[in-house]
């Protein structure tokens, strides 16, 4: 059986170590009684405290006005005083300070007071007995966004023999038109927003570069980037700028005239013209170019020509990315060769399907139809030489009403003035 001895306090107490070690813990103990109850109040300075400016909801935003510059360099002192023990263990997110904008009316640099408290969270009393500095000068301003075009500038380039260097431009559109946003003062003084990249060398194809940004006023002196906030159209921040130096090929080509509509006498050579422009100057990628034998102008429909109407209007037809060095924006087209032709009316009451398949008939006749052709061709003519052609691909049984080619079977040189309609019943 195993037997517990009992430990006597007494005992303990006659040891020479015991009666050491509890002396000890008696003399730390009324150490920090005596510390705490009855130490003298002590003072600490505590340094590098951010200043809050606070102006949302007050007058200066109200006003549209803020800040101009960082407000995070804005740092204060406070001397605090309290017992040893708690101003010792005090830090930075215990004090708040704060500057005044109370006297802030109207945009321009002012001394703001700086006034300093005790934060919630703080633990111990204590008291702030000065802070220093006791004002800071902050400059307020109008804050507006004004949107400028970016220049673009490209340093030492050159095509090589053969090639055009054309003018250099901002390789991505949403970064063509940047927005500015700071102090109104500093915006008014931006005259010119460039990208600017150096180049250097003969170029043989187009290529991208990147470049700098660089703000200048009307007198040419370069603006400092850092005071405004810088986006794109999107709103995104601007990244770096690349700009593209595209390298083309000029060639002169003739222009053609295109005609649709046209009746079997001119499918395949078109009818008498004159253009009023006879060539043009292209430019874009040497590979785009070397493809081009000449540049076609916008239809001329048939149905428009008649013998009041003989001149047109076109455009040039030019593939992405091919300029038209010229500036050439319309060409004007005569059609000739129509004085001995005339206007005739006649009623169609025949109809005709493109496919074979799909039987259907007029349900009434057309009236009316004007068609132009030579004098000498409506001697032998009349309006059973003439047929209505329509498309009844995926029409449905019933009636309908369809778009119309009018076509005479007597003469290949005839054709119709305007555009017509029938009603059709589909079997």
């Amino acid at each position: 059986m195993t037997v517990i001895k009992k430990i006597s306090l007494g005992k303990l107490f006659d040891k020479k170590w015991f009666s050491v070690l509890i002396s000890g813990i008696v003399a730390v103990v009324l150490w920090l009684v005596i510390t705490v109850m009855e130490s003298p109040d002590s003072e600490n300075i505590i340094g590098g405290l951010k200043v809050s400016i606070p102006i949302e909801n007050t007058v200066v935003s109200e006003m549209g006005m803020d800040i101009i510059g960082d407000p995070s360099i804005y740092t204060a002192s406070v001397t605090v005083k309290g017992p040893a023990y708690v101003v010792s263990d005090l830090k930075s997110e215990d004090i708040l300070v704060t500057a005044s904008i109370s006297n802030v009316t109207n945009s321009g640099v002012y001394s703001l007071e700086l006034r300093a408290a005790k934060q919630a969270s703080a633990d111990g009393n204590f008291e702030i007995v000065s802070i220093s500095p006791r004002t800071i000068n902050v400059e307020f301003d109008y804050i507006d966004t004004k949107q400028f075009e970016v220049v673009v500038q490209a340093i030492g380039h050159k095509a090589v023999k053969g090639l055009v260097s054309e003018l250099p431009f901002v390789s991505d559109s949403n970064n063509a038109v940047l927005n500015f946003k700071g102090a109104r003062s500093d915006i008014e003084k931006i005259s010119k927003v460039v990208a600017v990249a150096e180049v250097n060398k003969t170029l043989s194809e187009t290529e991208t570069f990147k470049s700098e940004l660089k703000v200048y006023d009307k007198d040419g002196n370069e603006l400092n980037k850092d005071d405004f906030t810088i986006t794109a159209a999107d709103g995104v921040s601007a990244p770096d700028i690349q700009i593209t130096v595209p390298i083309y090929k000029e060639k002169t080509v003739p222009i053609e005239a295109q005609f649709i509509n046209a009746p079997k006498a001119f499918s395949t050579k078109n009818i008498a013209h004159i253009l009023e422009q006879k060539t043009v100057t292209i430019s874009g990628p040497p590979e785009a170019v070397d493809n081009i034998a000449s540049v076609k102008l916008s239809e001329i429909d048939f149905y428009q020509i008649s013998g009041n109407n003989q001149k047109f209007e076109t455009t040039l037809l030019l593939p992405e990315g091919v300029k038209n060095k010229d500036n050439i924006e319309t060409v004007t087209v005569q059609i000739i060769g129509l004085d001995n032709y005339s206007v005739n009316t006649v009623t169609v009451s025949k109809l005709v399907s493109t496919n074979s398949s799909i039987s259907a008939k007029l349900t009434r006749t057309i009236r009316n139809v004007k068609v132009i052709g030579p004098d000498s061709a409506f001697d032998n003519i009349s309006s059973s030489d003439f047929y209505a052609e329509v498309n009844l691909d995926g029409l449905e049984s019933g009636e309908h009403t369809v778009s119309v080619r009018i076509v005479c079977t007597a003469s290949d040189r005839v054709w119709q003035i305007g555009t017509y309609t029938a009603s059709v019943n589909i079997e």
